[in-house]
């Protein structure tokens, strides 16, 4: 119809004014006004982003974690403490028994000096001791079974040193035993042995060589003239003359051979394993030795010379005196031809049955 306006296109969405009351209090927060207010930003989407405490901050992850332990650790060390207690009463035991093991030994002269007894019964104490203060209190129980160990360990060194001591002792001991002995084997003027041991050796070397298969000779030598060089040169030289003529027939023989002062300027050599021509040139290779060695003695010309018997030992039918006496007549006997020379007895042993 003309006059009439045309609907419009667009459409209109139509509230009740009911709702749009109703929306307008929500919005507004419960109140009646509505004037808009600016929007609340939503903080969730933020938060969500945000890394938590611990994250940004790692030592409160390393607390945390320990937090549960720590509340445990206590307990965990009283019973720590407690095992080491146990463990140095164990030691200390150990070292009780250990000083009744060294008393049996040496109760004669350790026993008297050493406070092993009330250790021993100390430690022995603490058994039950330890078994009823360790779960109460185990930090003093730990220090009481720290110095019964010190105590124990003092002992141990105290100990250690009195056997070092008896060791010592008994070293001394045997050394100068040895010494004694030495001394009264030894010729006190020359040094080599004296008549006494000279013949201890000669027996035990003769029955030895014999039971081996092999032979064994004597030599007897004296110097020549010597109680005229005393009288003539005074006993200082002739003392000096026989250290001499000592020291060169020493220097000619053999690892195993036995040189001895028989008295005065009498000598023998014992020759295991020699026969009688054997003991003729070691007794000759002497001679000479003492003839060229022995002109001069200190300051005095002497000119020493020594006459030697030799005497191959005949078995063990043979006494040690008969075998001595053949020798010395054989040095005699060079005295008597003339001295300075070498004479050897001519008995030698027969075939072996």
């Amino acid at each position: 119809m003309l006059g009439e306006t045309a609907p419009s296109t667009l459409v209109r969405r139509s509230w009740p004014c009911e709702s749009v009351r109703r929306l307008a209090i929500s919005r507004s927060g419960g109140g009646g006004s509505l004037v808009p207010r600016s929007p609340v930003p939503d903080s969730r989407p933020a938060m969500a982003r945000r890394p938590p405490p611990v994250a940004r901050f790692p030592g409160l992850a390393v607390l945390s974690g320990l937090a549960g332990p720590a509340m445990a650790a206590p307990a965990d060390i009283a019973s720590t403490l407690v095992g080491l207690a146990w463990l140095g009463l164990g030691l200390a035991l150990g070292l009780a028994a250990a000083f009744v093991a060294c008393w049996w030994v040496l109760r004669a002269r350790v026993a008297p000096r050493s406070g092993w007894g009330p250790f021993a019964l100390t430690a022995l104490v603490a058994l039950p001791v330890l078994a009823w203060l360790g779960p109460r209190a185990p930090v003093p129980s730990l220090l009481l079974v720290l110095a019964l160990v010190a105590w124990g360990l003092w002992l141990v060194n105290r100990l250690s040193r009195r056997v070092r001591a008896l060791l010592d002792e008994r070293d001394h001991a045997k050394a100068e035993a040895k010494r004694a002995q030495l001394n009264s084997e030894r010729d006190a003027l020359t040094g080599i042995y004296n008549r006494g041991a000279l013949r201890q050796r000669l027996e035990r070397l003769a029955e030895e060589t014999w039971q081996d298969g092999r032979p064994l000779s004597l030599l007897y030598f004296d110097i020549d003239l010597f109680k005229l060089i005393n009288d003539s040169l005074g006993h200082a030289v002739g003392d000096e003359c026989l250290k001499a003529v000592a020291a060169v027939v020493g220097s000619e023989l053999r690892g195993g051979d036995v040189l001895g002062r028989l008295g005065g300027e009498e000598f023998a050599v014992v020759l295991p394993g020699a026969k009688r021509i054997h003991a003729i040139a070691v007794a000759e290779r002497i001679r000479q030795a003492v003839q060229n060695q022995c002109r001069v003695v200190g300051e005095e010309v002497v000119e020493l010379t020594v006459s030697l018997g030799a005497a191959e030992f005949l078995g063990p039918q043979e006494s040690m005196d008969a075998l001595m006496d053949r020798a010395d007549r054989a040095m005699y006997q060079a005295k008597d031809s003339g001295r300075n020379m070498v004479v050897a007895d001519p008995g030698t042993p027969g075939p072996r049955g």
